[in-house]
């Protein structure tokens, strides 16, 4: 959440206090007053709570500073790439809103679909509210929704999840407020440069708030499968930081690892790296190779539409405003395990 400051109580922020503690000490050293050692934010908020106070904005630019480089470089591709853009590639206020409410969506995708992907991972079975159709959604509400019942639905069946250790109660919570009280995430579209701006100024603070509560995102890596050079390791281009420069790398594996993810190590398959596991995104994280085959776009899921036999999922590719189609065929085992664990049959 947002660091606040209340200048009548010196623990309303505690991550404030520690950064002053930590420009002092490595400025002067430990504050050691005969074996008395207090610390220098509490000294300096009982003392001289104006110079106190008068800190708190370059406590809040650093935060900010280090949150960015944080985003752009380590955090998967589509939310690095939407909120870089953000900051440093629009052309005016209408299309800076619309890459900020891009790196919201980002957001929600990307915990969507790890938390799907590490559901078929342990096989769990899911009921009421959940329903195999909110699985297939489009609506940020409901993917939220979903994120928050899968979690609790993993945790009744005994398993702690990793993607519960990347958003956590809390940041669900504010996820769920800022896509319910602000106007710039709802389906309608700024009317000029200043309702835009108005809007991009009343969202900002909120969205990289969330962003630097999702600071465990750092440890994911997203992986196209691309082939197992020997038993212990794997070949793949890696979807990290906003650069759509390609890079393919070899990855080295425990035999736990090999055993538990093993048959998800199929050609185009997009595999998650969450703390020791390893997750397919499929059908919930696709690609999209250009005619050349120099560059690799992500596709994240959009809709299902159509009757049998022309069935399709729209993807919409990520860093384009493009859609793409695919037969829903294609991720027949996948749908067919996911509709599995609500009873139901090939899908």
């Amino acid at each position: 959440m947002r660091p606040k400051l209340d200048p009548d109580r010196y623990a309303a922020c505690p991550s404030f206090n520690d950064w002053l503690d930590e420009q002092y000490s490595d400025e002067s050293g430990d504050l050691n007053i005969l074996g008395f050692r207090p610390r220098p934010s509490e000294v300096l908020f009982t003392m001289s709570p104006d110079t106190y106070q008068a800190n708190f904005p370059d406590f809040m630019q650093q935060r900010e500073e280090e949150i960015l480089d944080l985003v752009f470089n380590n955090y998967p591709s589509p939310i690095a790439y939407y909120f870089y853009r953000f900051k440093n590639g629009y052309e005016n206020e209408i299309q800076r809103l619309l890459l900020l409410r891009d790196t919201w969506e980002a957001i929600v995708d990307v915990l969507h679909a790890l938390a799907i992907a590490e559901c078929r991972f342990h096989k769990i079975h899911l009921s009421a509210p959940l329903k195999f159709k909110d699985l297939l959604t489009d609506s940020i509400a409901q993917r939220l929704e979903n994120i928050e019942e899968i979690a609790k639905q993993m945790l009744v069946a005994g398993i702690a999840s990793e993607f519960s250790k990347i958003v956590k109660a809390q940041a669900v919570a504010a996820m769920r407020d800022l896509n319910q009280s602000r106007n710039a995430f709802s389906h309608s579209a700024a009317q000029s440069e200043t309702q835009a701006r108005n809007w991009v100024d009343e969202c900002h603070d909120d969205v990289l708030n969330i962003l630097g509560d999702l600071d465990s995102l750092q440890s994911v890596q997203i992986i196209r499968y691309l082939g197992q050079p020997d038993a212990l390791t794997i070949r793949g281009e890696t979807f990290k930081g906003h650069g759509a420069t390609r890079t393919i790398q070899t990855v080295p594996l425990d035999e736990k690892q090999i055993q538990g993810s093993s048959c998800y190590f199929q050609q185009g398959h997009m595999l998650a790296f969450v703390g020791k596991l390893i997750f397919s995104l499929k059908p919930t994280v696709h690609y999209r190779e250009d005619v050349a085959g120099h560059m690799t776009r992500l596709c994240v899921f959009r809709r299902t539409h159509g009757d049998v036999p022309n069935r399709k999922i729209e993807f919409e590719v990520v860093g384009e405003s493009a859609r793409i189609e695919e037969n829903r065929k294609n991720f027949f085992v996948e749908l067919t395990e996911l509709r599995g664990f609500f009873g139901l049959g090939d899908d």
